[in-house]
């Protein structure tokens, strides 16, 4: 039979064709789930060439996509991990710009005179582009949005007195600035924002704008009977000073102001919030970027300086908005649990077995998948020869067969139950304390198995057990430099025939422990009653007690930094008097605007104790154009409420302060390190805000000192009389222009101090270039087990875990696969005392090797073998 070319090709086509319908992929186990309809959205959003054509629903991913949202009232009373550090301190920073604004507003809102003092256009401009700046990494942008007629401008030459604007709004976000001259790499550099007046792009209070679902959480203001529920009144206390030495006046001066409103811990409505997040939507035509937004409102009187005074009232004038880029935010795949409360629209997509594996979310790595870790739950191990725990991102690569066969925790078998201690039937009298009685804190039972009732192993004289008199043991004290067997073997020294270098395991430090105890003493000897009999040398801490002040209060360390980028800003750019056309120029920053950014520092952060502002001699000019000698407004909390003074009032002078010292001696001389930074202004073209246009000086740029570029502090006890607790302080320099505008010239210093008693302490085991003061102190046993640091548990001893390393198993079956450390530390100090403890008990024992699984193969095996060998 002679076959035709067609029908070959054709017989060839069908026999592909069912190749292809019938073959099977390796991943097509993997279910569809929510992270597949997100990411799918996103890509249909970002493929399109016209977002602006696209509906508002298809531009917002559903409700609940990012969980866990902080609320003001549950920020002191609840953990909040690293995966929300980021959304916290957009929270806080929210509320410090609303705080500042509904201050400055309200404070030069009494007196016509007052008006022109007001922060202008260019003010709002450096401000915003502060934020994005000094959070660099953190915020992609930040506005400041009034509503309709709301925003009276004292920056127009040609407009009448006591006039609104229709709309004013301004908006900074960071550009992409790859082809941009001077970027010679051709990558962004991130340190590049455009800001411009919204009011002049676009009607942003109508619903067809789509980008801005903020506007809605509180305006516009029309209904008064909410007044009382939705706003809180605040009082500001702030004493001038008149001079270098002297004070204005000898008392403080009360500012009442309405502000955003202070909830109670039962409120659980969003409208009692003083801040509130938008759910994710897509910035079209600005930033056009998924974001998410914190949204916090300004307050002002209105109608402003009108004769009939009876019909103002605290009215929501505009909001504070800070943007978050969605990429950057983590979500938690684990299932909803006590740990991931939900809803959440995200939860539960990741392929951890549940039978014998537990959920563990991984931060850092925003909106990807495989940000988790499967663990084995207590009463499996790990197989041999596999270092835990399971990945996520493995389990997202593996195929069906892979799952199947592999990532699969062994039962373990005989786990043993803990003993239990009763301090009724047991007294302790520990021979060389003075014959003083300790009594155990356990109740003791006896080894029993959980199977059995305890009644029945006693028997029928249990009963009688309690009749019995109070035994008492005698034991002899444990020496305190005793450590154990193994340790003292790990610190043998080397014979001298074996010369290869071993590598330092991790141990025990006695000596760093007698050390930790020392500095906890001491921190709890001297208080705020008895500091002033300590001298400075001995209030002061040593700078290892420190260690990772840098990264877990770096969000507090950027309130200062952005007013380092705000006056860097100012001082190099703001020539006061210049005016260009309609527009007026930057006037002087006087001393109502830097009191009110320093109490807005410590009012909108629980962990900021105390914020100042320390200019240089004779550089300061207030609102009159004349110069002070010193000038520092430094604001802290006591009470609760907020005060505000200005140091230069002081007999002592703050450049004496050894970190303003140690600031002035890098930065005075030698500006070397700044990085620059550009602003591309953009304004309206007209009164009207038909249209927006680049501003005169477009790009703006400054330079300015990065996060890294400021200093901690030893940790020591501030006795002022005012903060009166033990803090670190982190100063940041402010660069300006000097006068004749030739050079880079150091302006001052802003500080912000934190409490120690925030810090979280590392114990484990770290090497000897780490300077920790903690280190090395945690008694877990490393021959079987490995260390790491438990977050949420402030300033104390024992946050860290004891897990089981490869080749170990954890033996008890108490619902964990871990020791805690606080449990390790009191057994050892049990051990030390010469009591009964667990000590010993609480180690991983050898993993056991794995049953045997007999089966139809198996049993050939063997008689084929039994054969051969009889016959052989």
């Amino acid at each position: 039979m002679t076959w035709r070319l067609d029908q070959v090709v054709f017989l060839a086509v069908v026999v592909m064709a069912t190749i292809t319908l019938c073959d099977k992929s390796v991943f097509d186990w993997v279910p569809k789930d929510n992270y597949g309809k997100i990411n799918g959205l996103m890509t249909d959003i970002q493929k399109s060439y016209d977002c602006k054509g696209k509906t508002q629903q298809s531009m917002t991913l559903p409700k609940d996509t990012v969980s866990q949202i902080p609320r003001a009232n549950q920020l002191l009373n609840k953990i909040w991990y690293t995966n929300r550090s980021s959304l916290v301190h957009m929270h806080n920073m929210a509320l410090n710009r609303a705080y500042f604004f509904s201050y400055i507003f309200q404070k030069l809102n009494k007196s016509q005179s007052d008006f022109q003092y007001q922060p202008g256009w260019f003010y709002m401009y450096v401000s915003t582009t502060a934020d994005v700046n000094g959070n660099k990494g953190i915020f992609n942008g930040s506005a400041v949005m009034f509503d309709n007629h709301t925003h009276y401008p004292n920056w127009m030459t040609n407009l009448d007195f006591n006039t609104t604007l229709p709309l004013f709004g301004v908006n900074s976000f960071r550009f992409d600035d790859t082809f941009d001259m001077g970027v010679i790499l051709r990558e962004p550099t991130g340190r590049t924002t455009l800001v411009q007046d919204i009011g002049a792009i676009g009607n942003y209070t109508h619903k067809g704008y789509k980008m801005a679902p903020w506007y809605n959480f509180w305006l516009p203001d029309n209904e008064p009977t909410l007044d009382s529920v939705q706003k809180f009144t605040y009082a500001w206390n702030v004493k001038y000073a008149n001079g270098t030495g002297r004070f204005l006046h000898d008392e403080f001066q009360t500012t009442p102001f309405f502000g955003p409103n202070s909830p109670g811990i039962g409120d659980t409505d969003d409208k009692y919030m003083p801040v509130r997040f938008t759910d994710v939507y897509y910035d079209c035509k600005m930033s056009n970027k998924w974001i998410l937004s914190a949204v916090a409102p300004i307050v002002d009187f209105m109608p402003r300086y009108s004769n009939y005074t009876h019909l103002r009232r605290p009215r929501f004038v505009g909001v504070t908005v800070m943007d978050i880029s969605f990429l950057k935010v983590d979500f938690n795949a684990c299932p909803v649990s006590i740990g991931n409360p939900g809803p959440s629209f995200l939860s539960g997509v990741s392929k951890c077995k549940t039978k014998t594996t537990q959920c563990k979310h991984v931060s850092g790595k925003g909106f990807k998948r495989g940000a988790y870790v499967c663990i084995c739950n207590s009463g499996y191990s790990y197989p041999p020869r596999v270092g835990p725990p399971w990945k996520g991102g493995d389990y997202e690569k593996a195929t069906e067969f892979e799952i199947n066969v592999g990532y699969n925790c062994r039962p373990t078998g005989f786990l043993r139950v803990l003993p239990v201690v009763d301090t009724s039937s047991i007294k302790v009298n520990v021979e060389g304390d003075s014959g003083s009685d300790i009594f155990l804190t356990d109740p003791y039972t006896g080894r029993q198995l959980k199977s059995i009732n305890a009644s029945e192993v006693n028997g029928p004289t249990s009963k009688k057990t309690s009749q019995k008199p109070v035994k008492t043991v005698k034991r002899k004290p444990v020496k305190k430099d005793y450590i154990d067997q193994e340790f003292n073997e790990k610190q043998k020294p080397m014979k001298k025939k074996n010369k290869k270098r071993k590598r330092r395991e991790a141990q025990f430090d006695q000596i760093s422990f007698d050390r930790m105890q020392s500095i906890f003493r001491k921190i709890k000897n001297i208080n705020k009653e008895n500091c002033k009999t300590f001298s400075n040398r001995a209030r002061l801490l040593p700078g290892d007690v420190g260690y990772g002040v840098e990264t877990q209060f770096d969000p507090q360390a950027r309130f200062a930094l952005r007013i380092s980028h705000l006056l860097s800003n100012w001082y190099q750019n703001v020539i006061p008097g210049e005016n260009f056309g309609y527009l007026k120029g930057g006037n002087r920053i006087h001393h109502e605007l830097m009191f009110g950014e320093v109490l807005a520092n410590v009012m909108a952060d629980y962990k900021v104790l105390s914020s100042g502002i320390y200019f240089e001699p004779h550089v300061f000019e207030d609102w009159d154009g004349k110069s002070r000698e010193y000038f520092g407004p430094f604001a802290y909390k006591r009470d609760n409420n907020a005060f505000a003074i200005d140091t230069a009032g002081f007999k002592t002078r703050y450049t004496d302060e050894d970190w303003y010292s140690k600031i002035r001696q890098r930065w005075q001389t030698n500006t070397a390190g700044l990085l620059k930074y550009r602003m591309k202004a953009k304004v309206r073209s007209d009164i009207k805000g038909s249209s927006s246009v680049n501003f005169e000086y477009y790009p703006m740029g400054y330079k300015a000192p990065s996060v890294t570029h400021g200093i901690w502090s030893q940790p020591y006890f501030r006795c002022d009389g005012r903060v009166d607790a033990w803090v670190m302080t982190y100063a940041v320099p402010f660069i300006g222009m000097d006068r004749l505008r030739t050079k880079l010239q150091f302006k001052g210093v802003v500080t912000v101090d934190v409490p120690l008693q925030e810090l979280e302490i590392n114990q484990c085991y770290q090497s000897y270039n780490i300077q920790n003061a903690f280190k090395n102190t945690a008694r877990c046993h490393y021959a079987s087990q490995t260390c790491s640091p438990i977050a949420g548990y402030k300033f104390s001893r024992g946050a860290y875990k004891c897990a089981c390393r490869q080749g170990y198993e954890y033996p008890f079956r108490d619902g964990r696969n871990f020791f805690q450390g606080s449990l390790v530390d009191i057994e050892y100090e049990k051990k030390m005392a010469g009591l009964f403890n667990l000590f010993d008990s609480i180690k991983c024992r050898t993993q056991g090797v794995s049953m045997v699984i007999c089966n139809t193969l198996t049993l050939v095996a063997m008689t084929l073998v039994a054969f051969l060998s009889k016959n052989l």
